[in-house]
């Protein structure tokens, strides 16, 4: 509930009585699915870059 009520993982951690966040994101990260697209938000926004975060990520190599 609290990931999806968009709590950070150092709050879930903590509520959940984990070591680390590391153990948090290892036992629950598939339960932050939008995490990949918001962050591409974040950056695209940052780089003034509107509207690309829909886009999948591609290798620009």
């Amino acid at each position: 509930m609290l990931i999806h009520a968009g709590a950070s993982v150092k709050t879930v951690q903590l509520a959940l009585g984990h070591s680390t966040p590391t153990v948090t994101l290892n036992t629950y990260v598939h339960e932050w699915p939008d995490v990949l697209d918001r962050t591409r938000l974040l950056i695209d926004g940052a780089l003034g870059q509107h509207g690309t975060a829909a886009t999948p990520a591609v290798s620009r190599a």
